[in-house]
């Protein structure tokens, strides 16, 4: 059990496939500023700022110093995660926690058209091993997928499904990627340019530039500004073995540890839980990573694909937002993730608002082949 209530209190999210008239920087200041309109606070309410970011993304040392600025972290307690921001989110929950702050900003950025995400995931390989055989996060992603097509009896037809259901969806939510968040049918999402077989274009998320912001706070500090909150009632994280070789890739039982710890913590049960974001980079992991949750109304995840039960409309939806294959920004899309169920459990979601949004599972994963995961629960 979590000894303070936290909640999310606000954001903001820039997606784009690529901008070339804005600066990093330009991006995290207007998505910073655009947040604080959306949530009525001023940077003097903000007490510490967390950014998650990579210095591989734009070559430069300890990059998060040029957005410091930017970020309105002048001058305030700031620190940094080189990790997705779903991991910067815990760090300014544990300092929330630790009594010092009462309202903590956290903000993942980067720009995707300065360095090609295949370069970037290519630095998570080793460099006598992986690398000179050009191993990349697309690369290791369609070995999982292989493995995974051999050992569950999925096809391509599935992940095709996957992509065509979470595309269509991110269709009608205004905060997706232009261009990536489309109505797509199951065979235009098979007949996709081929990335790596069976990974093509419609079953990978298409890495873009862009910044999300979220703003974690207090109860005490929630009650006395009367703000809209998302509560966070557990959280669990985990990682497995570094080399994609000493691991089970049909499996991701780092998700399945992550999940229970934070159930464990929230006091609450799988089947309570009403929704589930996932951080799907690509299409096969949101089976696999549901499968590993354990959040599935038939007899797997898989079947629960091909009867539909994974839709908006179904009775265990998964990605009503849309997911990362609508919109991934590299360090930001599992944050992302996180948005957005905060938003369908305060009722702000919109087009993409879920009938039932009372209790939700939000995941993000990091590493080569989801070697790292990390699941929150949040409550209404």
């Amino acid at each position: 059990m979590i000894p303070a209530r936290i909640g999310i209190v606000g954001q903001a999210i820039r997606q784009e496939r690529e901008n070339l008239d804005l600066s990093i920087e330009d991006t995290v200041f207007l998505t910073v500023s655009q947040a604080l309109a959306n949530t009525g606070l001023a940077l003097d309410d903000i007490d510490t700022v967390v950014q998650a970011g990579d210095d591989v993304m734009d070559g430069i040392s300890i990059q998060h110093v040029y957005t410091v600025e930017p970020a309105g972290s002048f001058m305030k307690d700031e620190s940094k995660v080189e990790r997705d921001g779903a991991w910067a989110l815990h760090y300014g929950l544990i300092k929330l926690l630790s009594g010092k702050f009462r309202c903590c900003m956290i903000v993942a950025q980067s720009k995707a058209t300065q360095c090609s995400a295949s370069a970037m995931s290519g630095m998570g390989a080793d460099p006598f091993y992986l690398r000179p055989v050009g191993a990349d996060g697309d690369s290791i992603a369609a070995l999982q997928a292989q493995f995974f097509l051999q050992k569950s009896g999925a096809t391509a037809h599935d992940f095709a499904a996957v992509a065509a259901v979470n595309r269509s969806r991110g269709a009608l939510n205004p905060r997706s990627m232009a261009g990536e968040g489309v109505a797509m049918s199951v065979d235009q999402a098979l007949a996709a340019a081929p990335i790596a077989s069976p990974i093509n274009k419609a079953t990978a998320a298409r890495a873009g530039d862009g910044c999300t912001v979220l703003f974690l706070a207090t109860e005490e500090f929630i009650r006395e500004r009367k703000l809209n909150a998302a509560w966070i009632t557990g959280f669990g994280m985990s990682s497995d073995a570094y080399y994609p070789g000493y691991r089970d890739l049909t499996r991701a039982p780092s998700a399945e540890l992550a999940t229970a710890q934070a159930l464990r913590m929230a006091g609450t049960k799988i089947d309570s839980v009403d929704f589930v974001e996932i951080h799907e980079l690509y299409a096969h992991q949101q089976i696999l990573t549901a499968q590993a949750m354990g959040f599935k109304y038939g007899a797997s995840a898989l079947e629960d694909v091909r009867s539909g039960a994974t839709t908006a409309q179904g009775v265990r939806p998964i990605n009503p937002s849309g997911g990362a294959l609508s919109g991934h920004v590299i360090y930001a899309s599992g944050l992302g993730r996180i948005l957005e169920a905060s938003l369908q459990l305060r009722q702000e979601a919109g087009a993409v608002q879920l009938k039932q949004a009372h209790r939700a599972l939000a995941h993000a994963q990091a590493g080569l082949a989801m070697q790292a995961n990390i699941v929150y629960v949040l409550e209404a």
